[in-house]
């Protein structure tokens, strides 16, 4: 199986969730002092991690399926989430 080739727009939207990751690595680095951004940085780490692990029951059988090994589906799934197999649900829908 040819593995799912994400458009240019797609990828674009992988901005986000790394963003995240990198305001999660900011914050255990230099922690924040300012009681907002601290409780922000509390909903990013369980948006981040908790969440995108859940999204692991529907994103490794969709990867597979897609021509992704599973190994793969969790790594991209975890640092991506959604904006990585949202499209590839997408694609297989559409190829039905």
């Amino acid at each position: 199986m040819v593995k799912y080739e994400f458009e240019t727009q797609e990828k674009l939207l992988f901005i986000v969730p790394i963003l995240c990751w990198l305001f999660i690595a900011y914050g255990i680095i230099y922690p924040f002092e300012n009681s907002y951004l601290k409780t922000i940085w509390y909903i990013d780490i369980f948006l981040s991690a908790g969440v995108h692990t859940a999204m692991l029951l529907v994103a490794i059988p969709l990867g597979k399926r897609s021509g992704y090994s599973a190994l793969n589906s969790i790594w991209f799934t975890l640092l991506l989430g959604a904006t990585w197999w949202k499209p590839l649900k997408k694609n297989l829908d559409q190829a039905r």
